[in-house]
């Protein structure tokens, strides 16, 4: 009977730990969740599709390739753009379809806006709004920026004179 006591005791504490774990896992994926809201609304505040659509339509002549990559997302979209999508209207695929790998040490959650080109040789501009252990932050082509238009605008040009070597 002291076995059969000690069991349902256990199960009891279990049941308990089990809740308190659910409680603190849903509590995380809503802060994850918000997170991941104020970094796609960080991506549409400061514009950055339109942004990269700018400098195609006057520096490239339109014949550059715009895409977006949200690393958490699952579902991906191989269509052509559609200027009312939430994230500036390009093609968007996730990480895995992307092509990306995710380095082991790698746990960053990002939304990557990419503005592709061929002259000379594969160029890019990648600006990427990543979620890091310091909270969230603003890069192109892995320079760290402001999170305001102003200072996104200047790294865009520098990023083009660098790729271009101007």
């Amino acid at each position: 009977m002291a076995w059969q006591n000690s069991l349902n005791d256990m199960r009891d504490e279990l049941a308990e730990v089990r809740v308190r774990r659910l409680k603190r896992a849903e509590s995380e994926d809503a802060k994850l969740e918000k997170l991941h809201q104020d970094m796609t609304a960080l991506v549409e505040s400061l514009a950055i599709g339109r942004l990269l659509a700018e400098m195609n339509a006057t520096l490239l002549d339109g014949d550059g390739e715009i895409e977006s990559i949200v690393s958490w997302d699952e579902e991906s979209s191989d269509e052509k753009p559609d200027p009312d999508a939430q994230l500036g209207g390009y093609k968007t695929r996730s990480d895995a379809e992307s092509g990306l790998e995710a380095d082991e040490e790698d746990d960053e959650d990002a939304i990557t806006t990419i503005l592709s080109w061929d002259e000379g040789g594969d160029r890019e501009i990648a600006v990427e709004v990543i979620l890091d252990e310091e909270g969230i932050s603003l890069q192109v082509n892995g320079v760290e920026i402001r999170p305001d238009t102003e200072a996104l605008q200047q790294g865009l040009l520098e990023a083009f004179r660098d790729e271009l070597e101007l």
